[in-house]
This record gives C-alpha cells, sequence and structure tokens, in this order.
C-alpha cells in the first residue's frame, strides 16, 4: 500500500485528502505552514498532524504539495526525500520538481470550493511523471480515486488548463454579474438555475458550436439593440456583451 504525505490545508490539500482516504490508501502525514486550517482537518479526517516539514517526510511514498502555485518551488526546495514528490498544478512547470529523484504532477480537472464536497469518481485527472514507474504509481492513484488518468504533456496539460479558464472561471463571472444585474433589478438569480443546467448538461450530447443559441447565433439584431438599451447605463456589461456576440456571430 503507498503511503501518502499531503502538504497544505487548503480547497485542493481537503479533498485530496478525501479521496485518499475514501480510496483506502494510507495518510501517514499532514502538514501546512497554517498550523490551525491543518490541525482541523487532521481532527476531522483523523490523520496525523506533523509538527515540521520534515517530520512529515518520514515514512512516505509519495508527497502531494498540495498547495498554492506561489509556494510550490519554496516547499519542493525544502524537501529532502526520495519520496515523490507531486504538485496538483494545472499550469505549474515541472521544473520547480526537477531537484527530486521522483517526481510528477496530479492534477485533477476540476473546481474545488471550501463548503463543497466533490466527488473523484467523476473527475478526470492528468499526470505526468518523471519516468515510467512513478507515472504508473500515479495512474494506480487516479484509477483508485474512480477515474481513469489522462496522460498529457505538459504543453497540452497548460493548454487544459486554458480551457478549464474558459469554461470555469469566466463563465462562472458571468454569473456573478447577472447575480448582481438581476439582483439590483428586484430579480432572483436561481430563475436561471434551471437554464444554466440545461446548457452545460446538453454538452453530453451535442458540440458546444451546435448547443450555440441566442440572438447573435441567428441574427437577431432587434434583439441585440434592445439588450444594449437596456445596459444604456451599464458600459462594462456592454463591452462585454458586444465582444461576446460579436465572436458568437463570427464563429
Amino acid at each position: 500500500m503507498i503511503k501518502i504525505t499531503i502538504i497544505g490545508s487548503g480547497k485542493m490539500a481537503q479533498n485530496l485528502l478525501r479521496a485518499c482516504l475514501q480510496s483506502n490508501f494510507e495518510v501517514t502525514s499532514l502538514w501546512a505552514r497554517n498550523t490551525q486550517k491543518a490541525s482541523e482537518l487532521a481532527n476531522i479526517y483523523k490523520v496525523q498532524l506533523a509538527d515540521s516539514l520534515q517530520t512529515a517526510l518520514v515514512q512516505t511514498d509519495l508527497i502531494f504539495l498540495a498547495i498554492s502555485d506561489a509556494a510550490v518551488a519554496e516547499i519542493s526546495a525544502q524537501c529532502d526525500t526520495n519520496a515523490i514528490v507531486v504538485h496538483c498544478s494545472g499550469i505549474l512547470s515541472s521544473e520547480v520538481l526537477n531537484k527530486h529523484d521522483n517526481f510528477g504532477i496530479f492534477w485533477p480537472i476540476q473546481t474545488f470550493s471550501a463548503q463543497r464536497e466533490v466527488v473523484f469518481k467523476d473527475i478526470p485527472i492528468a499526470i505526468e511523471a518523471n519516468n515510467e514507474e512513478n507515472k504508473r504509481i500515479l495512474e494506480v492513484l487516479a484509477d483508485a480515486m474512480g477515474h481513469s488518468a489522462i496522460f498529457v504533456s505538459e504543453k497540452q496539460r497548460q493548454q487544459l488548463h486554458l480551457a478549464a479558464v474558459f469554461v470555469n472561471n469566466f463563465s462562472n463571472h458571468l454569473f456573478s454579474l447577472m447575480h448582481d444585474f438581476l439582483g439590483k433589478n428586484q430579480l432572483d438569480f436561481k430563475y436561471l438555475l434551471p437554464l444554466i443546467n440545461e446548457t452545460a448538461e446538453k454538452l453530453q450530447v451535442l458540440s458546444p458550436k451546435d448547443a450555440q443559441t441566442g440572438p447573435a447565433s441567428r441574427g437577431d439584431e432587434n434583439s441585440l439593440e434592445i439588450h444594449r438599451k437596456i445596459m444604456a447605463n451599464e458600459p462594462k456589461l456592454l463591452e462585454i456583451y458586444d465582444l461576446i456576440s460579436k465572436s458568437i456571430a463570427t464563429n
């Protein structure tokens, strides 16, 4: 059985810790610079809380650096170990792990929020490693969590990350803008939730291009102009509206 150490106490660390335990892997220790959050996680999931980074590295086969991208290089440099050192970033290069004889990348292609439990069996996991044996170990982890690993190059992983920003971060920002817009006009954002759900669900059977609807896709200038008048006092919204409408119309 693979022995795992998790470094971190944020959203990725919590979800990864839960997934490891649910898959019956042995998590030997947990450590984070935020000692209060790390202690809370250790108590919730009944795992050993290490009192230092070096203590966390003892008697482990694999170390997940489930921390912010900005912290990975610094923490990696402090890890004196023969275990496999793995970061969980979609964008960060593997070069930050090059000091180690064994390293890899394990990126769950999903968004994580503190108050929401994510089911790992539904998540594709992008994997890279510095040799075939380490790749195989990461594949075993991914498969045990319930979803087959996908093997990608660094460039492909970063391309996937870019695509993820478009479909998740950008779309959620639009949701946020419309939440505020509707609130100012005494309308409840929840009225849009069935529409949002159907928009995502039909992508299981249709390509995004075939699923595209709306006034810009059908060249409905009357509707477009009415929308623009509604946003006459919302210049930022109008700018985004016109940019996206033009993109839809020309693609």
